[in-house]
Parts: C-alpha cells; structure tokens; sequence
C-alpha cells in the first residue's frame, strides 16, 4: 500500500500541473539536510574581525629641526602675528597611520615654541609627544612630555594650527591620512580641489 502511495506521488510529478511543486519540495528538502550537516563553526563569518583593536606604533624622537628644513603652513587667522612650520625632514607617517610632525611656531619676536606631534586623521585627534627646549650648555633638544593622550585637535587659539594642517595639508574629505608625498606638495604648493589630482 505504501508503494502505491509513493508511485501515485510519482505519477503526479510527472504531470505539468504538479511539475513545479514536486521541484520546490525536492530542493527544499536538499537545502535543509545541508543547512543540519553544517557545524556551528561554519557560520562564523569574518571571524576575529570585531577583535580588532588598534595599536599606535613606537615613537623616536626626532632631532632638533634646523631652519633650512621649515617648510611654512597657514595657521589661525586670528593671530597674524605667528609664522607656523613644519620640518621636512622629520615628517613621517607610520604603519599605524598616525601623521608624526615637528612644528615650529615662530612670533614676530623670533621665539620659537617647537613641538612634536601625532595626529590621526580618521579621528580627528592629536597627542603631543615632545617639546623644544635649550639645556644649560645652550644645546638645543626636544623633551619627552609625560601623561600623553590623544585628544580632539583645538581650533582657536595660538595652537589651533591643526585645523589647518587636517584641512588643508594631511586629510582628505572623508578623513583618511593622504601619502606623504602628498602631503608635502599640499604644503608646498597648496592643496588641490580635486582628490584624484594626486598620484
């Protein structure tokens, strides 16, 4: 008796009119064995992914900037009487995509206040590393600060300069860090309107 139920299913499968319901049970039935064979571990996908947290890499102090490598850059409008520049030679990005520089903000007077710096541009923050001082033989240093955090970048006052160098030097639109050539060509010879102007 069951096998005449089972050759009457047959039967009807045959039929057009049934055709298209015997197929769609057919793979149904295939799909669940597969999904019930699967183990647990074959739907983790990107697995490891929201573990990733990121690292700032190691900082070397670099040497005290000489005035034939200052390359100058715009600062806070507000404050006409400061000259703001960056040394060439100590500007770095890191694997850790954080924009190390020196900068030098120079009054009419000609004192000088240097500072060494990281800012990330998909942050929008900046950590200050070190400072410019004279020791007692009058020999020329940057110092070590101590406490160091990454902070939102200021945008008035003497220090404001990172809003410049974030929007007109080191970032593009959507926050990401540009190349370090670059970078320098921005500094040099302005920035471009158009992203793709760079190779």
């Amino acid at each position: 008796m069951i096998h005449s139920s089972i050759k009457q299913v047959i039967n009807l499968c045959f039929n057009p009119i049934f055709l298209a319901l015997c197929l769609y049970s057919f793979v149904f039935t295939v799909q669940a064995d597969v999904w019930e064979d699967l183990s647990p571990h074959e739907f983790q996908e990107n697995e490891g992914v929201e573990d990733y947290v990121w690292k700032e890499g190691e900082n070397i102090l670099p040497a005290y900037p000489k005035d034939s490598d200052l390359l100058e850059v715009s600062g806070t409008a507000n404050f006409p009487n400061y000259t703001y520049l960056i040394d060439e030679k100590n500007l770095t990005i890191g694997a850790d995509d954080v924009i190390r520089y020196t900068i030098v903000v120079r009054s009419s007077s000609g004192s000088d206040n240097i500072s060494f710096e990281g800012l990330r541009c998909n942050q929008l923050t900046m950590k200050k590393y070190a400072y410019g001082s004279v020791d007692r033989n009058g020999q020329k240093k940057l110092v070590a600060r101590n406490n160091l955090k990454w902070k939102p970048y200021r945008v008035s006052g003497v220090t404001g300069y990172a809003d410049s160098l974030i929007k007109n030097y080191f970032c593009d639109h959507n926050g990401s860090t540009l190349k370090l050539h670059q970078i320098i060509q921005n500094i040099k010879y302005g920035k471009g309107e158009v992203d793709g102007l760079y190779y």
